[in-house]
């Protein structure tokens, strides 16, 4: 796998093929949907394997989309039932399904850092084989 430093952020498409997929926490209370452009089985695209202690550990496989790519179904990230979580720098903030523990995403809460976008576990996604995708890996750690 080839190492990328800062990976690509999707954004809403314009002229290019987009596909929207329906995404969930384990138990259901947490429901989204994302819609990517180029789609996940794209040539163009792939999902971030990240070595970070929490990545690793969570086995994430991450896209970063533009927050607009993203709308909620249930309740959203500022809900109580949703709980966040912060470690090591403090740049990123991780949401987590309060009722079934399920990693869902996270996002930069440092000003000009990935400002705008979530990285979204692609682990959440319905109907996606994850076995298929095309993956790149991120030295996390050291950002």
């Amino acid at each position: 796998m080839a190492d990328v430093r800062y990976p690509s952020v999707h954004a809403m498409p314009s002229d290019k093929p987009s596909q929207k997929y329906h995404a969930s926490c384990h138990c259901q209370l947490v429901r989204y949907t994302v819609t990517l452009s180029p789609p996940l089985h794209d040539i163009e695209s792939w999902v971030v394997e990240c070595n970070c202690s929490i990545c690793a550990r969570n086995g994430y496989l991450n896209v970063y989309v533009q927050n607009d790519c993203i709308q909620f179904e249930t309740v959203g990230l500022e809900s109580e039932l949703v709980e966040k979580y912060r470690f090591g720098k403090q740049r990123v903030q991780h949401y987590f399904c309060s009722r079934c523990g399920s990693s869902l995403m996270a996002e930069s809460i440092e000003p000009g850092f990935y400002e705008g976008v979530k990285a979204l576990n692609v682990r959440m996604f319905h109907d996606v084989d994850v076995r298929t995708l095309q993956r790149r890996e991120v030295d996390g750690r050291s950002l």
